[in-house]
């Protein structure tokens, strides 16, 4: 019975397998530089354990070994590799060689080499950035500025950076930037634009398509961009252009019917009219886009603006009615001036002018004798009178929090609704901020050193690299095939997450023998199951049980 033993498997062989055809380790260790006679295991291995531990179960650095002493290290990593070997030290070591050559030059060192072998595609990318929020303190003065600042978290207590990420239609990672916690994303935006030539070469930036919310619209981005660059984004709310397009097109009325960007009954329905205006003396094409779902979010800022609106006219109104006046030719223009300066499209103003008899005060001193008359005075008072909410003058409103203006240098190749469909893929990398911020796949940074915490970030955009790949080898596996995926839970699917797909791996264990000749391993008949999944990837079952010697 001393020779028998059950290994925790996992998902792990599938993991290393896909990052050995990626050859993230080899190149790995060809950027970064290390020395074979000091160290027990090269760099690009630690990686690639990160990227499997990342994709498991994620512990902090200082567990990582010690998830390892459950794993069959010789089918995952080849003979002679020790669970000691990923202790924090050598771990952190590898992080501190990929911060002092740039993390950010080995991410797309390494990102450059996966997307030539699994050859994928970039003619469309999709920018934005998300706020990664940290514990303890990072006292360091040079480097990343860990800082507050804003996050969709409401945590103003929590310092923060921030993480700029750029991908392709299926959310692959093609460009990763760390941030301070306090920038700003227009000022990204043009630090992005000026660096993509770095990326790709001229041919390429003429056939790519950028995709970004309306922080890309500025005046200097767009001036970097000129006619360089292809975009399509969104027209902020806070430019006049907006509203006026949007008020033409209810004025036109000639909408024409752009359907759904997405399945599902309770889509949106989009309607659209397309205009060629000018702004900053550039002529672009803009689509104003009405949908018949109004955001809720949206609808609670209207209704939270009119009450503000209501409440600052009752305060006002109660301040005025306060003002006596000696003669009514003040007092009326005093409600002139009021009902002049405060008129709103959503509560009616009235007014009047109110004649009163007041006691004077008493202008001599001392007590008033017993049978002294009190001296009265006429004076006059501004009333005001606020009407309940002009339903019509609402309904407008929400009509108009319905539109939303999409901008876009592309010519006529691309239709209105292709314009839309586009930006409405800006959630594709929305997505891949859940994984990033995901506890189940990266939990909180157990980092001190800010060169560390950098570098830790660009393994996990890594790590993100090889879950959408795996992701998408199962999605397209599907599309030809009739019966779709059974996942956890007994659902089905035709495009499961990647989540999704881990999950299936991660109860496999097998039976594990030593023998005089070498060890053997046992996968339990309940695993067969998986086979349909794992040629899905690019595997079958033998990928547990016969140990690959080579990353």
């Amino acid at each position: 019975m001393e020779c028998y033993d059950v290994k925790e498997v996992g998902s792990g062989p599938i993991i290393t397998a896909i990052c050995r055809q990626l050859k993230i380790r080899h190149t790995a260790n060809q950027i970064l530089p290390w020395d074979a006679k000091q160290c027990l295991l090269d760099p690009g291995t630690h990686l690639v354990a990160l990227i499997n531990n990342i994709l498991s179960t994620r512990d902090p650095l200082y567990r990582v070994e010690e998830f390892y002493r459950e794993q069959d290290l010789e089918l995952l990593f080849g003979p002679g590799v020790e669970a000691d070997y990923f202790n924090d030290d050598a771990l952190g070591k590898t992080l501190d060689r990929i911060y002092k050559i740039g993390p950010k030059k080995f991410f797309s060192g390494v990102v450059a080499r996966a997307m030539i072998e699994e050859d994928i595609c970039y003619h469309i990318l999709h920018a934005d950035t998300t706020a990664r929020l940290v514990y303890g303190k990072y006292r360091e003065p040079q480097g990343l500025n860990i800082t507050r600042g804003y996050n969709k978290e409401g945590r103003r207590d929590l310092k923060q950076y921030k993480i700029g990420l750029v991908v392709n239609e299926d959310g692959f990672p093609i460009i990763g930037d760390i941030l301070d916690g306090n920038l700003d994303d227009k000022t990204w935006n043009k630090q992005l634009l000026s660096s993509l030539p770095e990326h790709f070469n001229l041919e390429e930036l003429k056939e790519i398509i950028y995709v970004a919310d309306s922080a890309l619209v500025t005046e200097d981005n767009l001036l970097t961009m000129g006619n360089k660059l292809k975009f399509i984004s969104r027209l902020p709310e806070t430019f006049s252009l907006a509203a006026f397009l949007t008020r033409k097109a209810f004025g036109k009325n000639d909408w024409f019917h752009l359907g759904q960007t997405a399945e599902g009954k309770k889509s949106a329905d989009y309607h659209g009219q397309e205009f060629r205006a000018e702004l900053y003396g550039q002529s672009y094409r803009f689509v104003v886009v009405h949908t018949d779902h109004l955001d809720k979010n949206k609808l609670k800022s209207l209704d939270a603006e009119l009450k503000k609106i209501r409440a600052a006219l009752q305060k006002k109104a109660s301040k005025l009615v306060k003002n006596v006046f000696a003669c009514r030719q003040d007092a009326e223009a005093a409600l002139s001036s009021f009902l002049k300066e405060e008129k709103n499209d959503f509560y009616p103003l009235n007014g009047m002018v109110e004649e009163a008899v007041v006691t004077a005060k008493r202008t001599k001193r001392g007590r008033p004798r017993q049978d002294e008359q009190p001296v009265t005075c006429r004076v006059y008072r501004a009333l005001i009178q606020i009407g309940e909410l002009d339903q019509e003058a609402y309904l407008e409103t929400k009509r108009m929090a319905q539109c939303f203006v999409l901008i876009s240098s592309i010519g006529s190749e691309f239709s209105a609704y292709d314009l839309l469909k586009e930006y409405k893929q800006q959630s594709v990398v929305e997505n891949r901020f859940r994984f990033i911020k995901n506890p189940i796949y990266v939990g909180p940074i157990w980092l001190k050193k800010k060169g560390r915490l950098e570098a830790m970030c660009y393994v996990i955009l890594l790590a993100l690299a090889v879950y959408i790949i795996l992701q998408q080898r199962v999605r397209n596996a599907l599309l030809q095939e009739e019966k779709p995926l059974t996942v956890t839970g007994k659902k089905k699917s035709f495009t499961p997450t990647g989540n999704k797909i881990l999950e299936l791996f991660r109860p496999v264990k097998i039976v594990y023998i030593e023998e005089e000749d070498g060890a053997k391993r046992f996968l339990p008949k309940r695993y067969l199951e998986l086979e349909r999944a794992l040629k899905m990837i690019g595997f079958d079952l033998d990928i547990f049980v016969n140990p690959n010697h080579t990353l």
